[in-house]
């Protein structure tokens, strides 16, 4: 059996268009992506899910394959940014370790207690992709208890969200993560014609209409430092609903030039993840000295299109460079054999 199904084009234009929305999160407005703060990082857990099926191969020696597949390039860019912004302090090496943006929740503590202070913050979301595939591999492999497990999931997920502190590689929010990757597969079973044509699916118009009516319940989203906005419940409804329409929406797009445009940024999407912030930083500067005197929105308007730009761009030019050095590909990307 494969270890994934056929190459899906909007898939990678899903994730351009998810990796668009989370440099956009970071940069000076982040307002811009408001309407999709539920769905842009799940939308990775969903794709991934969306286009794995269960390997013969055994779980210890799959789930060694997509931990790797993470890791390696986790550690090979935390290195790079430490190097980069010159802090070898044992909070910063420790942040690496740790993997969460801080140690207490928002508004919890005066000091929440920053980790992640070389630029690499938005890295959480690899180790918690590890820990997701684990428990989504324990799915898997045993069909059986597939619905109890799912359960046990959302059950510790929400007495988790009493904990006075994050816990390391996500382990408070990936068990969510690892349903939403399990819901991802079980449409692909179940509606295996949904993103087959451009044609907006009944699913899909369904979804869109239920996300419509669950926006105002998805202020203050942050699945990084555990922020679920009103519920955990209405949080995943919301995801679910927000990565059925952005694949719907990526589908419509294929073969046209904006779709080619955002499926390469896709297939790089790794890479800007990981080292988006410098550019960002780099684009904040751009724009001080470039753009005239303004009135502050517009100014922070025009700084987030600059710095999205040049994120986007830098992180793509970079990973097209990895890639093709082919020591480099197997020691950051290449997953174990």
């Amino acid at each position: 059996m494969k270890a994934h199904l056929e190459h899906l084009e909007f898939i990678d234009i899903a994730k351009g268009l998810g990796i668009i929305l989370v440099v956009c999160s970071h940069t000076a407005y982040p307002d811009l992506m408001y309407y999709t703060s539920a769905f842009f990082v799940p939308i990775f857990f969903f794709c991934s899910g969306f286009t794995s099926t269960k390997k013969d191969i055994g779980f210890t020696k799959n789930f060694k394959r997509h931990a790797t597949k993470l890791l390696k390039p986790y550690f090979f860019f935390s290195m790079l940014l430490l190097a980069y912004f010159h802090d070898f302090s044992l909070r910063a090496i420790l942040g690496i370790f740790y993997s969460r943006y801080s140690l207490y929740p928002f508004g919890t503590e005066p000091d929440i207690c920053h980790f992640m202070i070389v630029g690499n913050y938005p890295m959480w979301f690899l180790t918690c992709m590890v820990v997701a595939y684990l428990l989504y591999d324990l799915l898997i492999y045993n069909p059986k208890y597939q619905y109890l497990l799912i359960g046990v999931y959302l059950t510790v997920t929400a007495g988790m969200t009493f904990l006075p502190i994050l816990l390391p590689w996500s382990l408070d929010t990936a068990p969510l993560m690892a349903v939403i990757m399990f819901c991802g597969t079980q449409i692909r079973k179940y509606f295996p014609d949904i993103f087959n044509n451009k044609k907006p699916h009944w699913l899909v118009i369904i979804a869109f209409a239920l996300y419509l009516l669950l926006i105002p319940f998805c202020s203050d989203i942050n699945i990084s430092v555990r922020m679920y906005g009103t519920s955990m419940p209405t949080y995943l409804l919301a995801a679910l609903t927000g990565c059925v329409v952005l694949t719907g929406v990526s589908r419509l797009i294929q073969g046209t030039l904006i779709g080619k445009g955002v499926q390469q940024i896709g297939i790089h999407s790794l890479t800007i993840f990981c080292i988006e912030i410098p550019f960002i930083l780099f684009g904040k500067q751009l724009s001080d000295f470039l753009l005239p005197e303004m009135p502050s929105l517009q100014k922070d308007i025009l700084t987030s299109l600059i710095q999205i730009i040049i994120a986007i761009s830098g992180g793509y030019l970079l990973s097209v460079l990895l890639h093709k050095n082919e020591h480099l590909r197997k020691l950051v990307f290449q997953a174990m054999s």
